[in-house]
């Protein structure tokens, strides 16, 4: 057994990425460049923070478990491009400089990260996370899923994607569900400006939650029969249908044609 392989908790939902060649693929393949500082969500026995610390400026990995902090300490003695901090990633200070995100985080955990990151004061340029696949769906909405109220509140200042899938079989040990790579790019550009940031989100709760089963239904406290008849026929959509049907282009159309 190698001296990094550390006793997983069970508590912690830990699964370990068994490759080492996989690792350097994915890091390969993620928003990571030379000069970035990176925040390393979990970095467990350590399989990401080597190929991260190859491949950017500086990596601070944050790791919940104590005596995998240690062993983490003990695999990267005197690398000064590896910080590793024994913390509570909900509760650690994020950089208040440019940085992006990576780590296989504990899935039982992944609302509440992604929540964190997202609404951060100074949210992270990219986020890369290996997620279960039934939650990276609902974050990602269209075209990898029918768009979920969480993923039209998030894509006006969040590009997001599926970028890698995972066989089970690629972790210790191997999980019970699928999981995937979940990609959050922040807009440079904004889709909704940040005046209008609240008026968005109340739009689409109101029309997305309301209980419905048609998209008829679900617009019409906020526009006129004759209104959301032409709008079906312009951004082509059947009235009929379910909200999840609308894709979010259509949604944002829907929005900024109210006005």
């Amino acid at each position: 057994m190698s001296r990094y392989r550390t006793p997983r908790r069970a508590d912690l939902s830990q699964h370990f990425l068994r490759s080492r060649s996989l690792a350097a693929s994915l890091i390969a393949q993620a928003p990571v460049r030379q000069n970035d500082l990176v925040v390393e969500i979990g970095p467990g026995r350590g399989m990401l923070t080597r190929e991260l610390a190859r491949r950017c400026r500086e990596v601070v990995a944050v790791e919940f478990d104590g005596a995998l902090s240690e062993a983490l300490r003990r695999r990267f003695p005197s690398d000064s491009r590896v910080t590793i901090v024994n913390c509570d990633f909900l509760r650690f200070r994020l950089p208040d400089v440019p940085y992006k995100v990576l780590g296989n985080i504990p899935f039982n955990r992944t609302a509440a990260i992604v929540r964190r990151l997202v609404q951060a004061d100074s949210p992270p340029r990219d986020a890369y996370l290996v997620v279960q696949r039934e939650a990276a769906e609902r974050f990602a909405g269209g075209p990898f899923s029918r768009e979920t109220l969480t993923s039209l509140l998030l894509k006006p200042w969040w590009q997001i994607e599926i970028a890698w899938r995972f066989r089970r079989t690629d972790f210790d040990p191997p999980p019970g569900v699928d999981a995937v790579a979940l990609w959050l790019a922040r807009r440079t550009r904004p889709l909704v400006d940040r005046s209008r940031a609240a008026d968005y989100r109340r739009f689409v709760r109101s029309c997305f939650g309301r209980d419905g089963r048609s998209i008829r239904r679900c617009l019409r406290t906020e526009f006129t029969g004759t209104q959301i008849h032409r709008l079906s026929r312009n951004l082509r959509f059947d009235p009929a249908g379910p909200p999840g049907g609308l894709t979010f282009d259509q949604w944002l159309a829907l929005f900024r044609f109210r006005g």
